[in-house]
């Protein structure tokens, strides 16, 4: 199971090794220190907070100033830190190995400065591989997807599994609207010659080569114009930035149904996001309900109003 989760909390781990080090968030050192929240008897510095916000967010974290995202993300890092705790009854750990087996992945690792920024960037790291690891192995550990729902989802959704329509086109891609205008008729009288003209004229890497494109993600004025054409005829000029495209259908072909063997395995893993989802959503609701938990609102350098104020 833990192979199927592990990577559901990795996009923050990631924002943990590369943003750690982007900057102080503009606090005084005395409000870093204090207390921001007490989880049932712990007191969690600010500082920890603002390690948590340059993890999830780097640069793009929300200013002081906006106090109803700042909140919204103060309430989800206590979500995070209760689920520490828990691992932490459950005396699960992550060796210094796995912290450093980590960041060797993203470039980082024993050969870094062991600067204060690097502990704290270790220490992020080691808190978040530790509530992956309660997720996976208390959490998540009895989430499966039977095949009898894979099958049902299958049969209740049969649109997701449509094909699109297939078309084969050759293009020529030119600078000179006018020049391409000329080409194109000329193209036009003997449409056999698209090959050898393509080979001349067109600056796309592919020389007219012929193509597959699933029709849906053609752009809509390429599918304009070639949604009359048959098989051999040429379009008229395609806008494309300061650039025209000539294009040639070659063939269409209908989409075909994908069977259950085909996409059962991508249907199995969306069905565990989702129940993994909705069991940590109900486990989080339950640990909240037996925890102890104070926002020192006169300690944050914004406006609290989130789940835990009054």
């Amino acid at each position: 199971m833990k192979s199927r989760f592990f990577q559901h909390g990795m996009a923050l781990l990631l924002g943990a090794a590369l943003a750690l080090s982007a900057g102080n968030w503009g606090c005084a050192p005395g409000a870093k220190a204090a207390p921001a929240v007490r989880i049932n008897e712990e007191e969690i510095p600010y500082s920890e907070f603002e390690d948590y916000l340059q993890a999830s967010l780097g640069e793009e974290a929300p200013p002081a100033q906006d106090g109803a995202t700042r909140s919204r993300l103060l309430d989800q890092f206590i979500g995070e830190r209760l689920l520490l705790q828990r691992a932490n009854v459950e005396r699960l750990r992550v060796g210094d190995d796995q912290v450093e087996s980590y960041l060797a992945g993203l470039g980082g690792g024993p050969g870094q400065k062991a600067g204060k920024e690097d502990v704290s960037m270790k220490e992020q790291v080691r808190r978040n591989l530790l509530i992956q690891e309660y997720k996976d192995r208390v959490l998540l550990k009895d989430v499966k997807v039977s095949p009898e729902e894979v099958e049902a989802y299958f049969r209740e959704h049969p649109e997701e599994f449509q094909q699109s329509r297939v078309v084969v086109l050759r293009q020529i891609l030119m600078e000179d609207p006018e020049a391409a205008r000329r080409l194109a008729a000329e193209i036009k009288e003997d449409p056999s010659r698209f090959p050898l003209l393509a080979q001349q004229n067109s600056l796309s890497p592919d020389k007219g080569e012929a193509r597959g494109f699933e029709e849906s993600e053609l752009p809509e004025p390429v599918r304009e114009a070639i949604l009359a054409l048959t098989p051999g005829q040429v379009s008229d000029l395609v806008a494309d930035a300061d650039k025209v495209r000539i294009f040639q259908l070659m063939d269409r072909r209908e989409g075909k149904s994908q069977n259950l063997k085909e996409v059962g395995h991508r249907i199995e893993i969306l069905l565990l996001q989702r129940k993994a989802e909705e069991a940590l959503k109900l486990a989080l609701e339950g640990i909240r309900q037996t925890a102890t938990i104070q926002v020192h609102q006169e300690n944050l350098p914004f406006s609290y109003h989130g789940d835990y104020g009054g």
